[in-house]
């Protein structure tokens, strides 16, 4: 501002000596307006460098917070980088909920960043049939691990109001260790030959930043949960009560599983029979013409046999319930390996699906 009011003063002392001329005045009237044009941009420009230089200052005061959230976590350190490193949340964070959130989230973006990198990987040259496979496979687990931290966010934004605090706080660990599993899982794949090792080096990284991630929010949904539980005076009341009865079923058991489990006799939907008098001849037929995110339990009956195939129940097959006749007579043995190329996701008798 002292550089212009010099130049004003100049300008000044020119219009006192050239005044008679009419061509003079005009040049110094477009000499003047230009010299408050660049003073009005400077103060713009020096606006907008403070509006700036505030905006890079990122609001630090939940770190406490934060930090307190991730002391009981098997990695604090990490917890609170990673969290931390996001700036300033968009929501204000004042609990060991909220950092449960922001953590979650980051977890999130992290599983979709592995997934474009295996589809990146999948179009490599001279991948075995099994690497494919196992790619497939990681994706399958991705897929499987978006829709479990989905659940865990919308689970905990609902938390506590509107299931019980024993209901939600086994939902929430629930959903939280099969996501931590899926990293695992999907490493499995390329533990058996050098070339599976090669790819399993490019992917652990990733895999692994989820895991731990996983892990701090298991343990921080645990000590959250276990604190309100511990706190919840008519829980305990209740709890002493059903041990008063004998009353032992989970919270989380629904009404009508008691009743089936309860019943001296299960009426299935469909009946596999390796004989040919049930429905079905196979547990695969069944689980095959099963519906889709049915809403009830879908019960199949496998009489007594043995059954010589891999039963893979997919994700979207929700509530199926196995009855067999008994553990030494109802039989189901399948014969894939890692030898014969099978990966260890596909190896199973059972899928885990099967809730």
């Amino acid at each position: 501002m002292t550089r212009i009011k010099e130049v004003l003063t100049k300008v000044s002392d020119s219009t006192k000596r050239i005044s008679s001329s009419k061509k003079q005045k005009k040049i110094i009237l477009a000499v003047f307006a230009s010299l408050v044009i660049v003073a009005a941009i400077i103060g713009i420009a020096a606006g907008v460098n403070s509006k700036n230089n505030n905006s890079d200052e990122a609001d630090t005061s939940h770190h406490p917070i934060v930090k307190s959230a991730c002391s009981i976590t098997r990695f604090p350190e990490f917890c609170f980088s990673e969290v931390t490193k996001v700036g300033t949340p968009k929501k204000k964070v004042t609990s060991q909920k909220d950092v449960i959130e922001l953590s979650l989230n980051i977890t999130v973006n992290a599983v979709e960043h592995n997934f474009f990198k295996i589809k990146k990987l999948l179009n490599r040259k001279g991948l075995t049939e099994r690497e494919k496979t196992a790619l497939h496979d990681c994706l399958e687990t991705i897929d499987e691990t978006l829709d479990e931290l989905h659940q865990a966010v919308e689970d905990l934004h609902e938390y506590p109001n509107k299931k019980t605090l024993v209901q939600h706080a086994d939902d929430l660990k629930t959903l939280m260790s099969a996501a931590m599993t899926n990293q695992e899982t999907c490493l499995d794949g390329f533990s058996h030959d050098d070339a599976d090792k090669k790819i399993r080096k490019v992917l652990i990284s990733g895999e692994k930043y989820v895991e731990k991630m996983c892990s701090n929010a298991l343990a921080m949904i645990k000590n959250m949960t276990d604190t309100d539980v511990a706190n919840d005076k008519t829980l305990t009341n209740r709890k002493l009560k059903e041990e008063e009865n004998d009353i032992a079923w989970p919270e989380w058991l629904s009404a009508g599983d008691r009743r089936l489990l309860q019943s001296s006799t299960v009426t299935p939907d469909v009946v596999v029979a390796a004989d040919g008098s049930g429905d079905f001849k196979t547990v695969s037929e069944a689980v095959a013409k099963a519906p889709e995110k049915s809403s009830k339990r879908y019960v199949i009956r496998i009489k007594a046999g043995v059954y010589k195939e891999n039963v893979e129940v997919p994700k979207k097959k929700t509530n199926i319930m196995f009855v067999g006749d008994g553990r030494t007579t109802t039989i189901i043995t399948g014969s894939r390996n890692v030898v014969d190329g099978s990966t260890t996701f596909h190896s199973a008798t059972v899928g885990k699906s099967i809730f």
